[in-house]
């Protein structure tokens, strides 16, 4: 006889844990990329000045403040944002101790090494002209400072263990839609340079650029293309909204988002460097709509199937993939540049890493990154399904994300209008490489999820069957009162309470659930 199989029950990942060293290596790295950013790129590339270290000295103690106009606030803000991220792997790069004091004296130390490095960066900044160096960008970042202390022991004291709780009771994917949900709405009133004063209320609402659709003076499929990922950005909300209302009806929980929606488009009219468009209050209702659909489709059902059957579709999927990719980087047109015109177009600081980065807006070099992320992070998840559940790929991943970045960069080069970033290509294959690595965990959650959501449905519907008590109660008929039914003793039907029939109901469809799973899998092995 041959030993049973045993049937596959998805488990979650194990939750991310960092040490502190790990915090403390992030922190070398980020300041690094700082350093970089901050004195080796620049509009004449590497310019270094040699001046005395007295005559520096004189100019850092004349840094004052410079009277900004509202124009400037989003690059305040920006920079004020730039260092948070750096207090908060500084600070976690302290060992955790039990004490409050402890801890209190840990981010005051790491207080002083964050604050101590932006000086160090500001005076360096004197050796490198044209850059400037003013006490408006030095208060910035200090109050950057300030607040990724202040999130860190907020996270570790109340979010972390919270997030914890949840994520031991299953709602992990309530975790990771949480928190892209939150992300993507930090996307839409980025750089957050709201309009505060009177004077830049009134010239916002007489000068607002409003449009219908975005992408002025590009051809119709690429505008298209644009209201269509704004449509999808919005589809794992509309998942969040489904797993964190599974007993509530479609509509309530599009009124939800709508509600959600609504706020947020009306506030971007109040910043100074969003273009507000009324198409995207179509297409991200629309995409909260596909979102909680999507979610009301899963219930039940066996994604280990449908992993196998996803993967069929790869060979077909990469290549309209292709055709996105070139109609989004412009190379769907039918002029181009010989060899010689574009390699005399082409700077040689265009080749340094994060130098087009740089030389955009930093709220601009924010987007640029996220729309990076987004486009070449399918390239994992495609070689993830076609590999299989358990496999290595994350380095095919990256380079085949870093090679078809670089084609398609190197096309944009011989594009009349058109410039190309030789930083993307970097960003596209983490992008590819975090996505695969990223599948296998991600892929368990939505598994977790159809399964108790199917069992939440099954929990509603044993209830509702129930009733109070399934014992009927004798009833009058023309005042002649009615004989009770006969009880068990008797030769009658047993009486069951609603709890036991719910258990009953609940057993029943949890077998035939199983039953269903192992027949399915056994047909496809």
């Amino acid at each position: 006889m041959t030993a049973p199989r045993r049937s596959y029950v998805p488990q979650p990942p194990a939750p991310l844990r960092l040490s502190h060293r790990n915090f403390a290596v992030l922190a070398v790295l980020y300041g690094l990329m700082v350093v970089y950013s901050s004195l080796l790129l620049g509009p004449d590339g590497l310019h270094y000045v040699p001046i005395s270290a007295a005559e520096a000295w004189q100019k850092f103690r004349a840094v004052g403040f410079i009277a900004n106009g509202s124009d400037q606030r989003a690059d305040w803000i920006a920079n004020m944002m730039m260092v948070i991220p750096l207090a908060y792997f500084v600070n976690g790069a302290f060992p955790l101790r039990g004490r409050i004091s402890r801890n209190l004296i840990n981010g005051a130390l790491a207080a002083v090494i964050s604050i101590l490095f932006v000086l160090a960066v500001k005076y360096a900044q004197l050796f490198f002209p044209p850059r400037t160096v003013t006490l408006n960008y030095i208060v910035a970042q200090s109050i950057g400072v300030v607040l990724g202390i202040f999130l860190f022991h907020f996270a570790r004291r109340h979010v972390y263990r919270r997030l914890l709780e949840t994520y031991r009771r299953g709602d992990g994917l309530v975790i990771v839609l949480g928190g892209y949900s939150i992300l993507l709405l930090a996307y839409f009133l980025m750089p957050f340079d709201l309009a505060l004063s009177p004077d830049d209320l009134l010239n916002r609402l007489e000068s607002m650029p409003i449009g219908i659709v975005p992408g002025v003076g590009h051809d119709p499929a690429y505008r298209t293309l644009l209201v269509l990922a704004d449509m999808a950005a919005t589809v794992p909300a509309g998942m969040f909204l489904a797993v964190t209302g599974r007993d509530m009806p479609f509509r309530a929980q599009l009124t939800r988002g709508i509600a959600v929606i609504l706020p947020v488009t009306v506030l971007s009219l109040f910043i100074l460097s969003i273009t507000p468009y009324p198409i995207f209050l179509v297409s991200r209702t629309a995409g909260v709509a596909l979102g909680v659909w999507f979610m009301e489709s899963l219930k039940g059902k066996d994604l280990w199937k449908r992993h196998y059957r996803y993967a069929q579709h790869v060979s077909v999927a990469f290549p309209a993939y292709l055709v996105l990719l070139a109609l989004a980087g412009g190379l769907l047109t039918d002029r181009w540049l010989n060899i010689d015109e574009a390699l005399r177009n082409l700077e040689p600081d265009q080749l340094l890493p994060l130098w087009s980065l740089y030389m955009a807006t930093k709220a601009e070099a924010a987007r640029s990154v996220v729309m990076t992320l987004v486009m070449f992070a399918p390239v994992g998840t495609m070689i993830w399904l076609r590999r299989g559940f358990w496999s290595r790929g994350a380095g095919l991943s990256a380079f085949v994300a870093f090679f078809l970045s670089l084609a398609i960069e190197s096309a944009r080069l011989i594009k009349p209008g058109l410039t190309s970033d030789f930083t993307e290509p970097y960003i596209a294959a983490a992008a590819a490489a975090i996505a695969f690595r990223a599948m296998p965990g991600l892929w368990k959650l939505f598994e977790e999820e159809a399964i108790r959501s199917a069992r939440l449905d099954s929990y509603a519907i044993a209830l509702a069957r129930a009733g109070l008590e399934i014992q009927p109660q004798p009833r009058r008929r023309g005042g002649v009162p009615l004989e009770p039914p006969p009880s068990q003793a008797e030769g009658g039907d047993p009486v069951l309470s609603a709890p036991e029939m719910r258990d009953d109901a609940l057993a029943d469809i949890a077998d035939g659930l199983h039953h269903d799973v192992v027949r399915d899998r056994s047909h496809l092995e």
